[in-house]
């Protein structure tokens, strides 16, 4: 049988944390935060936002373009 975890009680550990918090922000120069356990990001992994920006200026430039070009045409 799995022994469960051990609970704190929600007021202790918020004291605790409050505690941690106000020495990192001693230890990186005061107003910063810096997040201890934050998710890591694969730089080989395909990423769909920067992919549609991406598309989006090359659409946008080149509509920007044709429309010059047309318009020149006309005249």
């Amino acid at each position: 049988m799995k022994k469960s975890k051990p609970t704190k009680s929600t007021e202790q550990y918020k004291i605790l944390r409050m505690i941690s918090r106000d020495e990192q922000f001693e230890r990186n120069g005061g107003g910063q935060f810096v997040a201890m356990n934050r998710v890591y990001k694969d730089k080989s992994k395909y990423n769909r936002n920067d992919n549609k920006k991406e598309l989006r200026r090359d659409l946008n430039s080149f509509l920007f373009i044709s429309s010059i070009w047309m318009h020149s045409l006309r005249n």
